[in-house]
């Protein structure tokens, strides 16, 4: 994720934050490191009570579809290794961190894993995503290039998987690769953190006029952003009585500005402090999730926390009776939207059973995320 700095404050983008505040509160101290959304942020440090929030010297890579952008995004890439490392290195001193945990294995994985080997800390891995399939999807305009990469890839990942002391997967399709690397301690996770004291019921203050589609995340091939289009167009030529509300930000933001602007019924709302999603999930009717990743995505259980009733092409739903799941293809998609918008009693008994699996899911997966924590502790030290 990335924290964007405002006046000296922070705006939080994403549910890491949230989760690692949470933490703060059974640990003596949680240091939260990020991207930051701007080059020149100078030193930020954010701090709250036993709650750290400490910036990265440089910007999370964005791969183009380029063959000379991505040439220099993943070569910026190794330069950039070095910068984390001295930064962590230095931070670890400062802080007294004993232990790190480190999302996913090619941004930030490999770093941690050199600072683990010279500070001696040890680090738990978290894999939220199948990262191969995601770089296969971006570099498929030149696949020579994703061979390489794909190469180095699992060579980096064979180093941080095995160097773990223990591995939290919450991607089914990242499974194999993990077990394949021989994990010291493996654990897997259909679920993912999400604040229910903030993310719950509520009525609407938002003005609308129609029924509100809405989809949160970011606008990038693999979240299923085409299929989301293919099926308004399709549900545009069906009925006029909806439009789709957007939050979030990427690659195909301007391919959806300018559809909206063609007179799709899109309203771009660009990204939003976690803090403030809420009052749009709750304004939602249904909540469109096109993934083409598995998963337990944050934004789908925050959906479903707030009650929203969902269409999902992934994600911990047990069919008609917490969501609706469908396969990747926009008929199903659409077809599964018309059935929830003509029935709201459907939509009723979805939005309830929603919100209260998910209160369930998150006591569960904190208890089990701090049971792993203290054990890879122990083992370590």
């Amino acid at each position: 994720m990335e924290v964007e700095v405002i006046d000296h404050s922070v705006e939080m983008l994403g549910k890491g934050i949230l989760e690692s505040l949470q933490m703060s509160k059974v640990m003596n101290k949680v240091v939260f490191v990020s991207f930051p959304k701007i080059s020149k942020f100078g030193n930020f440090v954010f701090r709250k009570g036993r709650f750290i929030v400490s910036l990265l010297p440089v910007q999370k890579p964005v791969i183009r579809l380029d063959i000379f952008k991505s040439l220099w995004v993943f070569l910026n890439s190794v330069v950039n290794y070095f910068k984390i490392v001295l930064f962590l290195s230095k931070l670890i001193d400062k802080e007294r961190v004993n232990l790190i945990k480190v999302e996913n294995i090619a941004l930030l994985g490999f770093p941690v894993f050199l600072v683990s080997k010279f500070k001696g800390v040890p680090y738990v891995l978290w894999v939220a995503g199948p990262e191969l399939k995601v770089l296969r999807m971006k570099l498929s305009y030149f696949k020579p290039l994703y061979l390489i990469v794909s190469f180095a890839y699992k060579v980096l990942a064979r180093f941080v998987i095995r160097n773990a002391v223990a591995v939290i997967n919450i991607s089914p399709e990242s499974t194999d690769l993990v077990l394949s690397m021989n994990p010291r301690v493996y654990k897997f996770l259909n679920a993912n953190y999400v604040d229910t004291t903030l993310f719950r019921p509520k009525e609407c203050t938002l003005k609308k006029e129609k029924y509100v589609l809405l989809y949160v995340g970011r606008l990038e091939q693999e979240k299923g952003i085409e299929l989301l289009i293919d099926s308004v167009k399709k549900l545009s030529k069906m009925r006029s009585d909806f439009e789709l509300w957007i939050i979030g930000y990427g690659t195909m933001y301007e391919q959806l500005k300018k559809l909206s602007e063609q007179g799709l019924p899109i309203k771009l709302l660009g990204k939003k402090d976690i803090r403030g999603l809420p009052r749009y999930y709750n304004c939602a009717d249904v909540f469109i999730f096109p993934s083409l990743v598995e998963g337990p995505s944050a934004a789908l259980l925050e959906a479903m926390a707030c009650g929203v009733p969902v269409v999902s092409t992934t994600g911990p739903i047990k069919n008609y009776e917490n969501g609706i799941l469908v396969d990747r293809d926009s008929d199903s998609i659409v077809k599964a939207i018309v059935t929830l918008l003509d029935n709201k009693a459907l939509r009723n008994k979805l939005s309830r059973n929603a919100a209260r699996f998910v209160r369930g899911m998150v006591e569960k997966y904190l208890k089990e995320l701090y049971l792993v924590y203290i054990l890879a502790y122990k083992k370590a030290t």
